[in-house]
């Protein structure tokens, strides 16, 4: 300009000084340099203002100061100590200081994280993201890291970083041994399995199955438990099956996918009979079915025929395999002799049959009957049951059922039927609702049948069934009686309790009778008063659940003979049962159970109720009268002998 301007510098206002030169006519340029640039000049604002002249306003130019920044912290914030498999978990990191803003990514042992989600929140100077997402065992140990870069600067990024604890359940693989082929494996290899397990925390239970069932060490068996591993010394067929290996920690307990162990072996008989019992006539064609287990169950067959005089083996023409495993063989005992035993063995890649399976032969007949058969009843609140059990006798060599018959004892019509397939223990159960309208009693009639007729038959007479509204002890219950059996033994209690009284009394009346005086009568005079009526007492006999009260009377003497003939009394009453020449002072008498005096009457007459001494009482000193006194009845434990007057 003309004249020649005035170049100066404003920073953020205030006049600083810079580099004039004049480059030319009416030019001026004044250069300005800013030496140590630092955070605090960011966004700093510079003019360059030139005036030559004071009518004019000056001319000017401003520019801001941007500068680019690299990350001052990189910080993540709230380190989790530790994560919980499969649950959702947000981690924050924040970044300050980059210019433009910084750019944050999140990685896995140094690789990219890239699953769940990221939500940032920024300003000028700093960013805060945060990341959402769930953890996987696969996490565990893992370097997590956050870094902060400036898009715009290369190699100032920042990082921070945790490492990953993540607690979860075991993980559990189970596998066979890696020396081992799972198609060749036979009986009596060595097998092993080992159970791999990843856990945290540490597993502390490892558990082994077997078909679901828990197996356990055995070292004489062959089984042998270590840490991981499962060993099965010289393997045998009932080992094949499926394997499972748990693991346990405080997070939880997993059991692995299950491993098949097929373990290859010769021909067994299926059956765990030893002998299978086929019943035939003569003439008659049967089908001997032999089936054995087997792996692989491509099996030959062997039959052979033996008895008492003869062995020899089958032709091949005369049976035929209809599985691999199964042989059927078609017999006809056209003579006695043709009745013995049959044998088949079998045989495949693995070797052959050691114990073959054997048939007997015989002749066919009827089944045997039933035996051990037993009664009883169930009940419940919704059904009243009764419960037949008993045992199966000889099936005659053929298939056998056994069959129930219920028949009302009134009429002997067939009330209910039924019948159980060949089994050891037959069970039948009756369930009275069936029976209705209910009779009193019913009959039961059991037996076996097969082809060839029915058993002899086994009957259970009488069972009475009570109504409901007999019953007095509000329950549901069945009453089931043999009546005869309580009919004939009430009978025969009666019957002998009326003989022994007829006996007794006959007895001593024949006695009395007979003699011109009671010779044992006692007669004591303790009161010195005649007792003018007979004294009578109470006797009770029990027998089974029956009891029968006797009244009886001691007569005085003088019923008997002239009391003068009785100046002198023995002191061992015949009423005692004493032998002639016996010791005067008797000891206990045994008394029999179905014999005493009832507590009340002896009470009743104050008499002495204790043994031992008491049943031999010596007699007073004195006068005696010829009487005896109710103060001075003597107790007898047995029944008193036949001189006595009753």
């Amino acid at each position: 300009g003309r004249p020649a301007p005035t170049v100066s510098w404003f920073m953020n206002e205030r006049l600083i000084e810079g580099h004039v030169e004049e480059i030319g006519n009416h030019m001026m340029v004044n250069k300005l340099k800013i030496a140590g640039v630092t955070r605090d000049h960011l966004n700093s604002t510079y003019k360059c203002q030139a005036s030559n002249t004071k009518l004019m306003m000056p001319s000017e130019k401003t520019v801001r100061l941007e500068l680019l920044l690299r990350p001052l912290s990189v910080e993540i914030i709230n380190k989790p100590r530790q994560l919980i498999a499969n649950e959702e978990i947000s981690v924050q990191c924040e970044v300050e200081g980059s210019r433009p803003r910084a750019l944050v990514s999140w990685s896995r042992d140094n690789r990219p994280f890239r699953r769940g989600k990221v939500i940032s929140q920024e300003n000028e100077t700093s960013v805060i993201t945060t990341l959402t997402f769930v953890p996987v065992p696969e996490d565990d140990n893992s370097i997590f890291k956050c870094v902060g870069e400036n898009p715009k600067l290369n190699g100032v990024g920042l990082e921070d970083s945790f490492k990953f604890n993540v607690v979860y359940p075991p993980q559990v693989v189970l596998h066979l041994g890696n020396t081992l082929n799972p198609e060749d494996i036979k009986e009596g290899d060595d097998v092993y399995f080992e159970c791999s397990i990843k856990a945290n925390p540490k597993e502390h239970r490892i558990l082994w199955y077997h078909e679901g069932n828990i197996v356990n060490q055995n070292m004489s068996s062959g089984i042998i438990i270590s840490t991981h591993s499962l060993v099965l010394q010289k393997v045998a067929r009932w080992q094949s099956g499926s394997y499972t290996c748990l693991a346990a920690n405080p997070r939880g307990e997993t059991i692995s996918d299950p491993v098949n162990l097929r373990v290859r072996f010769a021909p067994v008989c299926s059956k765990d009979t030893d002998i299978t019992i086929i019943g035939a006539s003569l003439d008659e064609m049967i089908k001997v079915r032999c089936q054995v287990s087997a792996d692989p169950t491509d099996v030959d067959f062997l039959w052979q025929f033996n008895n008492s005089g003869e062995s020899f083996d089958v032709s091949p023409a005369r049976f035929a395999t209809s599985s691999g495993n199964v042989s059927e063989l078609m017999y006809t005992p056209a003579s006695q002799r043709d009745y013995g035993t049959l044998t088949c063995l079998g045989t495949n890649s693995i070797g052959k049959q050691v114990e073959p399976c054997v048939f007997q032969v015989v002749p066919a007949s009827k089944p045997s009957s039933l035996t051990n058969c037993t009664l009883r009843t169930i009940n419940n609140q919704t059904s009243e049951t009764i419960e037949v059990e008993c045992r199966a006798g000889y099936d005659g060599g053929l298939p056998q059922r056994f069959v129930l018959e219920a028949y009302d004892t009134h009429n002997m019509r067939l009330r209910l039927n039924q019948s159980i397939v060949d089994t050891d223990i037959p069970i039948f159960r009756l369930e009275l609702g069936e029976l209705l309208p209910s009779p009193a009693s019913i009959r039961i009639i059991l037996y076996a049948e097969n082809a060839k007729g029915k058993s002899e038959k086994v009957v259970m007479d009488d069972i009475l069934l009570n109504d409901a509204e007999k019953r007095t002890d509000g329950n549901n219950n069945v009453s089931l009686v043999p009546l005869a059996a309580i009919l004939t033994g009430s009978l025969l209690t009666l019957g002998l309790a009326v003989l022994l009284i007829v006996v007794i009394a006959v007895r001593r009346k024949r006695t009395c009778d007979g003699e011109m005086h009671c010779p044992h009568h006692i007669n004591i005079d303790a009161s010195k008063q005649k007792v003018k009526s007979r004294q009578s007492s109470l006797l009770e006999i029990n027998t089974g659940d029956s009891r029968y009260v006797l009244a009886y009377t001691l007569k005085p003497a003088s019923d008997c003979t002239p009391a003068t003939q009785f100046t002198t009394m023995s002191s061992s009453p015949d009423i005692l049962n004493t032998p002639r020449g016996a010791e005067t002072t008797l000891g206990p008498v045994g008394r029999p159970d179905y014999l005493y005096t009832s507590f009340d009457s002896a009470n009743r007459h104050q008499i002495p109720t204790s043994t031992g001494d008491s049943l031999s009482r010596r007699l007073r000193d004195g006068t005696y009268t010829n009487f005896t006194t109710r103060r001075d009845h003597i107790i007898a434990d047995s029944i008193p002998g036949p001189e006595s007057c009753v």
